[in-house]
């Protein structure tokens, strides 16, 4: 039989309709075989070449058709055509009547008449599911319909070609859109304008835990939370309105989960709104993620706190370890009779810093005058300053040598700070100085050279250390030897102690606030008290780089020879 129609009867209204179903497939082997001069070639004889024109009133209603009419002899031979059938299969009239209606069905075989006959002969329809050759050599889907027809005292058959590509597509559309729906990892589930469900794709049945034949009977209320989100869903609907939202859900066990809804109107072919269509995304894993995140964060806002209550705290206990008694050296004596006067600013970059400064009372006539500057800024840097003012404290019996007393302490601080991961550097400049004859000595630890300001002169010069007498920072080397610079001191010259917060300042040129700059700013402001000078070097600073804060902590010491003896 090898490409013969099946036929099967048709459920439809017509029910005494033969359908003949002729895959495209079968189309292409056709062509193949008639190109080829195979044995699928059609020769059916022609019927006399005999035109069935029928009455007028016939030929008019012909015309008028919508659909192709192609009019046959029993044997397939076309005897009469309308101009719709000129327009699908790109014949003209004359060439439709030279060809047999089966060489303008893909799949066609003489079984095919057989069997239109055969099921005609009891008065049914058969209808025809095939594609259609043109005569360029494209197709179309169609359907046709097939039945008697009795012209001129002649048995005809009549066949009715509706070309259906546009509802082929549209199917094919609605089939992948109904596998998209199915397939979806999102639930979409279907319902009426008051929420009961029609339609439910896996997704949303597993979602709400239910079976596809309990789908019927069941309405989307059954799985809210709140019954007013339902109200809100029905109202939006009615008024043509998407309504979209997170809400709280139960599955049909009354397992509460979140879920992003939205809901959109449902509307029929007509316009009318028959409903609505939902779509589900379970966020429960992202609600259970925030919540866990909201929770982190609060407790980190309160830790956050407590850290800064500390800082605070430590900031607070770090302002009040710098020397505020010792305005004067010596301790009692009244501010305009003392032989030393001092005055400092401190900007630490953050809460707490790592610079600092503290001025030692040796004897009545010799104070120690030391700054420091540990690497970094911050609480690690801190707590670095913490330690050192513990190990000056002990070391404090050989406060009166320089030298001496930064080399035990570097021994120290190497042997605390070596058991740490991190290399812990710190500078330290230390001077003491006899009031009584104004001797001074200095040893520097990696630190900046201080300025000597000479009044009596009113020269400014800073005190560099010879390659012999600059010692390295704290914790570089434990057993090094330091050494002291020597120099003496007269009434009027004021030393000036600072930190690289200072030097280590940058301009957009990515020039430093060198020696020379501060060397010129202290020259012009030379003749003003050291309170207001420690301030026009910081605004000349601040100038310079074109901002009002230091990457770095700060501070300076300003130390002030008033008398001698």
């Amino acid at each position: 039989m090898g490409n013969a129609p099946t036929p099967k009867p048709d459920d439809s209204l017509f029910s005494a309709t033969m359908r003949i179903e002729l895959p495209h497939e079968l189309t292409q082997e056709d062509e193949a075989g008639r190109k080829a001069g195979g044995k699928k070639i059609i020769r059916i004889p022609r019927s006399g070449g005999r035109t069935l024109t029928g009455t007028p009133d016939f030929q008019a209603l012909l015309q008028n058709i919508y659909d192709a009419v192609l009019i046959t002899d029993p044997n397939g031979q076309i005897a009469n055509v309308n101009t719709r059938a000129i327009q699908f299969f790109g014949f003209d009239a004359d060439e439709l009547t030279s060809i047999n209606i089966l060489q303008i069905i893909s799949g066609a075989t003489e079984e095919l008449l057989t069997t239109i006959s055969r099921t005609l002969q009891s008065d049914r329809f058969v209808l025809i599911q095939a594609c259609c050759n043109r005569k360029d050599g494209s197709f179309f889907p169609a359907e046709i319909s097939v039945n008697r027809l009795r012209l001129s005292s002649n048995d005809c058959l009549s066949f009715f070609v509706r070309n259906v590509t546009w509802r082929k597509e549209a199917e094919e559309q609605l089939r992948t859109s109904a596998t998209a729906i199915r397939s979806s990892g999102s639930g979409i589930a279907i319902a009426d304008t008051e929420g009961a469900l029609q339609f439910c794709n896996p997704a949303m049945l597993k979602l709400w835990s239910l079976e596809e034949h309990e789908i019927l009977g069941t309405n989307v209320r059954e799985f809210l939370e709140e019954p007013r989100d339902a109200d809100a869903m029905a109202d939006a609907v009615k008024s043509g309105e998407t309504w979209s939202r997170e809400v709280v859900m139960k599955n049909k066990g009354g397992d509460v989960f979140f879920a992003q809804v939205s809901v959109v109107p449902n509307v029929n072919p007509e316009g009318t709104l028959s409903g609505m269509v939902l779509s589900l995304l379970d966020i429960s894993s992202l609600k259970n993620a925030q919540a866990a995140l909201e929770d982190y964060a609060e407790k980190l806002l309160q830790r956050n706190a407590e850290m800064e209550d500390d800082l605070r705290m430590a900031r607070e206990v770090q302002l009040a370890s710098l020397p505020r008694e010792y305005l004067c050296f010596p301790r009692n004596a009244a501010p305009d009779r003392a032989a030393l006067a001092f005055n400092h600013l401190y900007h630490p970059s953050g809460i707490v810093g790592g610079d600092f400064f503290d001025i030692i009372p040796i004897s009545a006539t010799k104070a120690g005058i030391l700054i420091a500057d540990v690497t970094g800024h911050g609480v690690r840097a801190a707590l670095i300053v913490a330690t050192i003012r513990g190990l000056i404290e002990q070391l404090s019996p050989s406060a009166s040598d320089p030298a001496e007393f930064f080399t035990k302490l570097n021994q120290a601080y190497t042997s605390v700070f070596t058991q740490t991961i991190d290399m812990m550097l710190a500078t330290a400049l230390y001077l003491v100085i006899d009031t009584k004859t104004g001797r001074t000595l200095c040893c520097s630890a990696g630190h900046p050279s201080p300025f000597r300001l000479k009044r009596g002169t009113r020269t400014v010069e800073p005190l560099h250390f010879s390659k012999e007498l600059q010692g390295p920072g704290f914790g570089l080397y434990p057993k090094q030897t330091f050494r002291n610079l020597e120099f003496t001191v007269e009434p009027g010259d004021v030393l000036l102690l600072y930190t690289d917060g200072l030097s280590d300042v940058m301009n957009a040129k990515r020039e430093f606030y060198d020696e020379t700059r501060m060397t010129a700013c202290l020259s012009e402001n030379l003749a003003r008290p050291p309170a207001d000078f420690l301030k026009a070097i910081v605004s000349d600073a601040k100038s310079f780089s074109g901002s009002e804060d230091f990457e770095d902590d700060l501070c300076l010491l300003a130390a002030e020879v008033q008398k001698l003896g």
